[in-house]
């Protein structure tokens, strides 16, 4: 019935989504860098700010103007906070990376619009554009390290597609999330970006500007950071440590203890000191810093030679211990720290237990670490398919970092063995197509010269058998001759090892 009603009003049913047209870009960086307080061009120094963490106390970091600037000064200064982001940068941001642009349609692989963005890549990491002088651009790997950073530390991430004179894609420019509003357009319902430098306001309302966030609450249009319930933990440590400093010197270490036998004290003493106490006063004070400073400024191997009027004794506290108080306020402490960073304790060097317990929290740590590296996917993904959509290819990319391993890569050769004949398999049956193949196993397209084995049933294992002439042959005369007893028992698995130990062979030397 719907089909007749169709064909009479002339209705036809869309089976493809309308092409998205060409987006209208403007040329030229329209955001500033983060680090420039105005617009305004100078040629004054830039200046450099020395936190002097030396010599500053940890704990007044808590007066800063806000909780982002508390989050960057505690990720700065805490020992603690510090290496948990350090250890999730360098997790997350994995050695090597694919980018593959796919047609819109069927989401095959384009090889065309895949090599330009290998090119882009190659523009960005190593290739700049010498007549531009110091063209201050950054390469992927550090650009990550900035947008990974900006994730823990602010909770979001935004980036800038620069594009040259000629409106094509020339670098990209992370910018700190710090300096980004939102004004709100009740008219479309959405948010529009600005961007805050000194007094002056930038619209960023434009489609070379990115911007992402982790775990957004829907309630604020601003993102949070997932690391700031550490900051009281991170306090709090840094208030006991250096309360257990103080206690250290002040109960713990000994002390020496220097006595005045004030009789002989007292018959030494001038005329006047004996008769009159403001000069005794005075005088007893004299005699007092005198000694003290005598004392605190021996060294170890000095000797000290004194009248029997003073006697020197060492103060200590015994066999008084408080090891274990101290043990469980640190383990509080430490637990604290540990969860507020959303990291294992044995990030931070405070684990203790078996093996096992070590490999658990390695792999919760890398399902962590891995939503990094997911936001930096996404981000890269929107950023190239923009670049490459401004050369006319209607196509979508997907940009990769490699999967977090904590393995060495000699251990995962015999992994990579068994992926590369999962992969060549569905390459033999037409699964996938050969630059997809190709770019799974090296991360580049297929190299000129390439035979095409796409459904070619290369890896049949009727191929090579009785009567077979090559890749691709069906002809094959069945090993079991067409009976069920006479069927050959030999297994059709692939007899290629899959990364399994294998027993090395002895070999005898003969002298």
């Amino acid at each position: 019935m719907f089909g007749k009603l169709k064909s009479l009003l002339g209705i036809q049913a869309a089976s493809q989504l309308p092409l998205i047209p060409v987006p209208k870009v403007k040329p030229n960086p329209q955001a500033y860098p983060s680090y420039l307080k105005t617009t305004v061009q100078s040629t004054a120094l830039l200046p450099r700010v020395d936190s002097r963490l030396i010599n500053s106390d940890l704990t007044k970091q808590r007066n800063g103007a806000d909780t982002r600037t508390i989050m960057r000064n505690f990720a700065q200064s805490s020992p603690d906070l510090s290496a948990a982001i350090y250890a999730y940068l360098r997790a997350a941001i994995t050695d090597n990376y694919t980018a593959v642009a796919r047609n819109t349609i069927d989401a095959s692989a384009n090889p065309e619009a895949t090599a330009l963005v290998q090119q882009l890549l190659a523009r960005i990491d190593v290739l700049t554009d010498y007549e531009d002088g110091f063209s201050g651009m950054t390469s992927m790997r550090s650009n990550s390290e900035s947008l990974a950073k900006e994730i823990l530390l602010y909770g979001a991430c935004a980036a800038e597609l620069v594009l040259d004179k000629t409106r094509l894609p020339k670098k990209i420019q992370p910018i700190s999330v710090t300096s980004v509003q939102f004004i709100s357009d009740t008219k479309n319902r959405v948010l529009q970006p600005i961007q805050r430098t000194g007094s002056e306001v930038i619209d960023l309302d434009t489609p070379t500007f990115f911007y992402t966030a982790i775990d957004q609450d829907l309630l604020d249009p601003y993102a949070s950071s997932p690391l700031e319930s550490v900051l009281k933990p991170a306090l709090f440590s840094e208030d006991f440590m250096q309360d257990l400093h103080k206690v250290l010197k002040r109960a713990i270490h000994p002390r020496t203890v220097i006595t005045i036998d004030e009789a002989k004290f007292r018959e030494n003493l001038p005329a006047d000191a004996q008769h009159d106490e403001g000069v005794l006063r005075g005088y007893q004070a004299g005699i007092l810093a005198e000694i003290e400073q005598k004392i605190n400024g021996l060294q170890p191997e000095d000797s000290l030679v004194v009248f029997d009027t003073l006697a020197i004794t060492r103060d200590t506290n015994g066999n008084i211990s408080l090891a274990a108080e101290y043990e469980t306020l640190k383990g509080i402490a430490n637990a604290r720290l540990a969860t507020g960073a959303k990291v294992m304790p044995s990030i931070l060097g405070h684990e203790v237990g078996s093996s096992n317990v070590a490999s658990t929290s390695s792999l919760l740590f890398m399902k962590n670490a891995n939503v990094i590296r997911q936001k930096l996917n996404e981000i890269y993904s929107r950023i190239f398919t923009l670049g490459v959509r401004l050369f006319g290819h209607d196509v979508y990319v997907t940009f990769a970092y490699d999967a977090i391993d904590l393995r060495p890569e000699s251990e995962l050769e015999a992994f990579k063995q068994t992926k590369q004949m999962r992969i060549l398999e569905l390459l033999s049956l037409g699964l996938v197509t050969d630059e997809e193949a190709c770019i799974q196993l090296t991360g580049h397209l297929p190299p000129p010269g390439f035979t095409p084995l796409a459904g070619t049933r290369f890896k049949d294992p009727a191929t090579g058998a009785a009567g077979g002439t090559g890749p691709g042959d069906q002809t094959a005369t069945p090993s079991n001759g067409g009976s069920t007893l006479n069927k050959s028992l030999k297994s059709d698995a692939p007899s290629t090892g899959r990364g399994g130990n294998k027993k090395a062979e002895i070999l005898q030397i003969v002298s």
